[in-house]
């Protein structure tokens, strides 16, 4: 979802020309892949977003670190070498259970395989490569809503065949846009500020809030039955918050990204027409 929109952005401007590089194309763990087509491109910018995502860590934690933690160390060396800046997406599950909004400056508290290993690789990221952004983004929605991880569309399809949808109270976080994402992206690309920033819509909510402004947005008058996280078994003990306070971004002087609720509201009607269709 990111990448895909990632260059969607990118490409509506004329300062970059985006390469989108799919895993066919270039194989990350690999770093002879890597440095030859580093070699081959010189890109002024990498953008990160390839990664094994939360579940799949906990059951295979030798291929969480190959992919979240060494694919990135092989991408900084290669970036320092060729004097690109590396931008590495990491995530906003770093944290613990307390609910509030954590910023760049709070103690990480590192639960579960995925956090350990995307950690892991942001720490090479930091050492390894002096022009880098590490950045740390909210729940992600957008793309296409053909992508088998669009969260939006798939409690849309799920509200079409139930009058009554059951969504945990007790996980929170920031909804946010990977179009908004991506704008903050450039902006932070043109500062050459680098280091650590939180990058999220403004604001947070539960789960179930989240999936109850879904329908909302969609005209639907589905019910949204508010029940705890042990309703949806994981292999992952995941935070029970992430909302993030994207401080270091504003102690740029930067404005915030615009409130999830807005995001979303601007992403829904992008879709509309399409979800409707299918």
């Amino acid at each position: 979802m990111l990448a895909s929109d990632l260059v969607r952005h990118f490409a509506s401007g004329d300062q970059y020309e985006p390469l989108p590089l799919s895993h066919t194309d270039l194989d990350v763990t690999n770093a002879d892949d890597v440095n030859s087509t580093l070699e081959d491109v010189r890109p002024d910018v990498l953008i990160h977003t390839a990664a094994l995502h939360v579940d799949e860590c906990e059951k295979d934690p030798d291929r969480a670190f190959q992919v979240n933690a060494w694919a990135a160390r092989g991408l900084a060396l290669a970036c320092q070498r060729h004097e690109s800046t590396l931008v590495q997406i990491s995530t906003c599950g770093l944290f613990g259970d307390e609910y509030r909004a954590y910023t760049e400056y709070d103690t990480v508290t590192l639960k579960t395989v995925y956090a350990r290993s995307k950690h892991a690789g942001d720490d090479f990221v930091r050492n390894l490569c002096e022009h880098h952004f590490v950045l740390r983004p909210g729940w992600l929605f957008g793309g296409s809503t053909r992508h088998p991880k669009n969260f939006v569309a798939k409690r849309y399809e799920e509200a079409l065949r139930s009058n009554c949808v059951q969504s945990a109270s007790d996980k929170h976080g920031s909804p946010t846009y990977c179009a908004d994402l991506a704008t903050g992206i450039e902006t932070l690309l043109e500062t050459k500020e680098y280091g650590t920033y939180h990058l999220a819509n403004s604001g947070g909510c539960s789960r179930a809030e989240y999936v109850k402004h879904i329908f909302d947005c969609f005209g639907l008058t589905t019910e949204v039955e508010e029940v705890d996280s042990r309703h949806f078994p994981r292999n992952a003990d995941v935070p029970d918050c992430e909302i993030l306070d994207s401080l270091n971004f504003r102690l740029l002087g930067l404005d915030p990204l615009p409130p999830w609720e807005d995001a979303l509201e601007r992403y829904i009607r992008s879709i509309n027409t399409e979800v409707c269709v299918q």
